[in-house]
Formats: C-alpha cells, sequence, structure tokens
C-alpha cells in the first residue's frame, strides 16, 4: 500500500508539472481551487459579514446597491453564509434626505447656508421623479438583500459583535479620504468587536481621489494593519500598498464581473422602443463634454438619445430628440443599457456593464484611474474619446475582451475563495499558506 501511495504521490508531481507548461494551467488551477473549497463550506458553514456602500447614499448610483448583492450572490452560490450589514458611513447626517434632495437644500438656504442655485432648481423639478427613483432602490433592497436588521456605524461596531466568523469589506470606493470626516473605521473592518476575527479587503477603491497626503497615508497604513488578505480593483491603490506599507495587495475585478450575461438580463426591465438610441449616463458632474459628443453621434447616425441623468440643462444641447429618463430603478438602467445601439458615459460601472452586456461604447473624462485602468485591462484604450471624430474607430470586437474577462474572472474568484479558505481553517489567528495550491501569492497580483 506504501508502495503504491508513493508511485501515485510521484505521478502526480508529473503530471502537475506538465500542466504547469500549459498556457491553461493558471486556468485550471483557479478552477480547481474555487471548486474545491466549495465542497468544503458545504460541509463546513461560515458566516461571513459584508460591509460596502450599498444603502445609504446620497446620489443613487445605481451601482451602489448591485455591485454588493452580486457579490453575496457569488457567495452563496459557492456555500457561504453571507449578509449584507446595513451600514451607515460617518460622512453620511443622520438628517439626511436622498428622497428629498430638493428640501434639504431649502433648508441649508434658509439657515443662510450657501446653496448652489441651480442645483436647487434641478432638484426642484424633479421632485417627484426623485422619490419615484428612491423607492425604486428600495424596493431592490427589499427584494434582493440578505442583511442585517438593524442599522450600524463604526462607533456602534466597537461595541456589538454580530458574530460573524469573518468580514469583508466590499468594492467601491471605500477607502477615500473624506475632507470632513476622514477615513472611515468601517470600511476598513477596523472596529473594536472585529478584534479577533478575520477580515478580508475585496476590490477596495480611492475612486477619482486625489493621492493620500503624507499623514493620511501614515493613518491609512495602521487602519489597513489588521487586515488578512488585501484585494483592491485599480492598479494606483494596489502599487500604493504594496510600495509604500508593509502590506500585499493583489489585484481584482469588480465583482459584478462574476456573473454572465444572463444574471442581468433576467433581472433588467428593458424599455419599450422602436427606434434605436444612443444612451448617455454621466455621474459626478456634468461632463458636458461627452454629452456634446454623444448627441453629435447620434445625429451622424439617425438615432435618438435617451440621458440616464438628473442634468436636464443637458436639454439645451440641441438637434435630436433627447430624451431624459430620471425616475426607475436598478433593473430599469440595465435594460436601459442592454437595448442601447451605443452607450456614452462616465461612470465606471457602466462601462463594466458595457462589457458584461457587450455593447459598443465610449467613456468619457473621469478623475484618478478608475476608467483608464478598466479600459487598459481589456485593451480598449480607444474607447476614451474627447470628440465625435474620435468615435469613427471599427466596433469593439469582443471575442478577445471576452477572453480577458473569464481568465480575470477566475482569478478573482479565486482570491475569495482562496482568503477565505485559509482564514477558515486556521486555528491560531495567524494567516499563514495552508496548502501550496491555495496559495494566494500570483506574479503580478491576481492579474
Amino acid at each position: 500500500m506504501s508502495l503504491l501511495k508513493s508511485l501515485l504521490k510521484r505521478l502526480k508531481k508529473k503530471v502537475i508539472k506538465f500542466l504547469k507548461k500549459s498556457p491553461r494551467y493558471d486556468d485550471w488551477r483557479n478552477k480547481r481551487d474555487i471548486k474545491t473549497i466549495s465542497r468544503y463550506f458545504k460541509k463546513e458553514k461560515y458566516k461571513v459579514g459584508l460591509i460596502s456602500i450599498n444603502i445609504h447614499t446620497l446620489v443613487l448610483n445605481f451601482a451602489s446597491p448591485i455591485h454588493t448583492w452580486a457579490f453575496q450572490k457569488f457567495l452563496e452560490k459557492h456555500n457561504l453564509d453571507a449578509e449584507i450589514i446595513d451600514y451607515k458611513p460617518c460622512y453620511y447626517a443622520n438628517d439626511a434626505d436622498p428622497r428629498h434632495p430638493y428640501d434639504r437644500l431649502l433648508k441649508r438656504k434658509s439657515e443662510g447656508k450657501s446653496v448652489d442655485e441651480k442645483e436647487l432648481e434641478r432638484w426642484k423639478a424633479l421632485y417627484n421623479e426623485r422619490e419615484k427613483r428612491f423607492d425604486r432602490f428600495e424596493e431592490f433592497i427589499q427584494k434582493y438583500y440578505r442583511k442585517t436588521k438593524e442599522c450600524y456605524n463604526q462607533e456602534i461596531l466597537d461595541t456589538v459583535d454580530l458574530g460573524y466568523a469573518a468580514y469583508m469589506c466590499v468594492t467601491d470606493v471605500i477607502w477615500k479620504y473624506n475632507k470632513n470626516t476622514g477615513f472611515d473605521r468601517g470600511f476598513f473592518l477596523n472596529c473594536k468587536t472585529m478584534e479577533g476575527k478575520k477580515r478580508i479587503a475585496y476590490a477596495a477603491s480611492i475612486g477619482a481621489g486625489k493621492e493620500y497626503s503624507g499623514s493620511q497615508s501614515k493613518e491609512f497604513e495602521k487602519l489597513i494593519e489588521p487586515l488578512d488578505y488585501i484585494s483592491v480593483r485599480e492598479k494606483r491603490l494596489y502599487t500604493h500598498i504594496n510600495d509604500k506599507t508593509k502590506k500585499r495587495a493583489s489585484l481584482v475585478l469588480d465583482p459584478v464581473f462574476f456573473h454572465e450575461k444572463k444574471f442581468y438580463k433576467d433581472l433588467m426591465i428593458r424599455p419599450k422602443r422602436k427606434r434605436g438610441y444612443v444612451l448617455i449616463y454621466v455621474v459626478m458632474g456634468t461632463n458636458e463634454n461627452i454629452v456634446e459628443t454623444a448627441i453629435e453621434f447620434a445625429k451622424k447616425h439617425d438615432l435618438d438619445v435617451i440621458e440616464l441623468s438628473e442634468f436636464t440643462e443637458h436639454q439645451g444641447i440641441c438637434g435630436v430628440n433627447h430624451e431624459f429618463v430620471y425616475d426607475i430603478g436598478i433593473e430599469e438602467w440595465l435594460g436601459y443599457m442592454y437595448d442601447a445601439e451605443y452607450i456614452f458615459t462616465n461612470s465606471f460601472h457602466c462601462c463594466v456593464f458595457s462589457i458584461i452586456l457587450q455593447k459598443q461604447f465610449f467613456a468619457g473624462k473621469r478623475g484618478g484611474d478608475k476608467l483608464p485602468w478598466l479600459l487598459e485591462t481589456f485593451n480598449l484604450e480607444d474607447r476614451q474619446v474627447y470628440s465625435v471624430d474620435e468615435c469613427e474607430i471599427p466596433q469593439i470586437d469582443f471575442k478577445p475582451v471576452e477572453k480577458l474577462r473569464k481568465k480575470y474572472v477566475l482569478q478573482s474568484k479565486a482570491f475569495v475563495m482562496r482568503s477565505l479558505y485559509n482564514v477558515k481553517r486556521n486555528k491560531k489567528g495567524k494567516v499563514e499558506g495552508i496548502e501550496k495550491f491555495m496559495d494566494l501569492e500570483q506574479e503580478g497580483g491576481c492579474y
């Protein structure tokens, strides 16, 4: 028997050595690890708490509710008991009223505080539409989220232990320094009741914010110190952590990439339209350049224009049928993207869904490296345009894009599963590589 075991061990080593020569070895290894660890968690139940920007947001960004839910669905599919923590960031005021931004601004004005008159008029005109959009967001959360009954913030989580075996801070602009309130410790899983628990960061981002100052960088390094595993979404933050701190970070994809087109197609509500249209979706500023470019493009191609934004002043850019749609939810947002002939956007997640849904798209200007890094990742740098002439380029061939997407998705999923497996199996409280084939270290991060 011992001779047979020895022969099998030697044979296994030879097979692995042979497989390593194959360009598809990493894909095979990642698939194997995901499947193996998923089976493990089917037997060993493990409760994970998720913190991210999702419920409490003033801007009602369509991506905020969906990226956390997409990550939760991935974990549940792989036998993890994942619960979204209803978390209120420190910069979110107690008297905030995201359903009625007009009322909030009007109150500020009555108190003698400075108010943008254009913004005030905008929200007055969209008063009813804003209520409908807020309600659609709430419906999505109530329908799809599995979350805590109570709401928490960083101070409450210093005293209230929610009982999770592990915590994960998940994606988007959670590590941005806020000029008024600083860093939010909850987004770093740096609360007292989390001490001794396993802590993992997935796809964290600082968004379009500036580089950290010297004091901010020192504070940031202290905040990430307790994290067992770190992964980030953009190259800039990846470089900062690996070059300027003692921690190691991996590069991963945003979790909405974890699901295929059909997953979102089953979710979406499609608009009932007969004519083809160019879709405009702008966030964080009016970004008139991409709007003007989109409208000129629509004129040249005899297409209507639909804009999903609150910037109704764009109606002054005339020449085509320019329709504004604001009072919709996440499902309709996906539907409008899916049915568009072309998409013009400065939104990171709109570009992401354009890739998933395989839509022809163009990206406008945006601060930071969110968009440039995403486009570089998929060899789509030519999709960032500043004039209509730059749009006259060949359409995207999604075959090579899809090949890259599948490869990077596998690597990103493997990071999640390996990190959770390693912290679950470790009994001493110190993270170690449990098994060689579960090792998280990959050259250049995850991809």
